[in-house]
């Protein structure tokens, strides 16, 4: 009798071992280390939750497939390849700020064009220290895809678009309207840059538009650029 409480007991100090070990197994679980600095979010679960990095922060966005285009023409015109975007600068604005005040690097470039979108996915990486960016923000991205050269620039509610593509109103020479299609870039402040289609003695159309018919006869006020 004393022999088989011995081995009971035994058996219930091995198993009492044994429950002692798979709760420090089940304990090392509650520790959680992440493998970066962040703020913790609320809690999606009671026994999860999500953290956040906010400095450096990432801006995903796309570019279409016109645009890819253009840059790797611009590239190969210089003898370079997609690899030397990365670093190049990149600048952001939120949607409440004027310009685009936020400065960082071009840090990814996918490979392929997205057959569904037609556009190219790339990341750019910003020091984020004031919190300025956070996650989830929408903001407008702006990249120089070529060198600086002189360029031809209109206001841009001028620009109207169409079946056919961006178009400006002119003044011909007889002070007849004329509906010219134009190839249209990027947006500086409240001018547009004009890649073609309009020469810098053309008489473009910005005010009263929407009275300005092409094909009629106007009696044309010039304003300068400044004005």
């Amino acid at each position: 009798k004393a022999l088989a409480q011995r081995d009971s007991s035994q058996a219930d100090l091995q198993s009492a071992q044994s429950n002692e070990q798979q709760a420090e197994i089940n304990f090392g679980y509650t520790d959680v280390t992440a493998p970066f600095d962040g703020v913790v979010s609320a809690r999606k679960v009671s026994v999860l939750a999500t953290i956040v990095q906010l400095d450096p922060i990432w801006v995903n966005f796309s570019a279409s497939e016109r645009d890819v285009l253009q840059v790797r023409a611009a590239l190969a015109s210089r003898g370079e390849t997609t690899s030397s975007l990365i670093g190049i600068p990149v600048e952001v604005g939120s949607q409440t700020e004027d310009g685009y005040p936020h400065t960082g690097k071009l840090d990814y470039v996918a490979p392929t064009v997205n057959a569904s979108t037609g556009t190219l996915a790339a990341r750019a990486v910003f020091d984020n220290p004031d919190r300025a960016l956070l996650p989830g923000y929408f903001v407008r991205v702006r990249i120089a895809s070529r060198r600086q050269q002189p360029a031809l620039l209109v206001p841009n509610v001028a620009l109207g678009s169409d079946q056919g593509g961006p178009y400006v109103l002119v003044v011909n020479h007889d002070n007849v309207v004329e509906q010219r299609q134009v190839d249209a870039g990027q947006v500086i402040g409240d001018l547009r840059v004009i890649e073609s289609g309009l020469g810098k003695d053309d008489r473009v159309i910005i005010g009263g538009i929407m009275r300005a018919i092409p094909g009629e006869k106007v009696d044309a006020e010039q304003r300068s650029a400044s004005n």
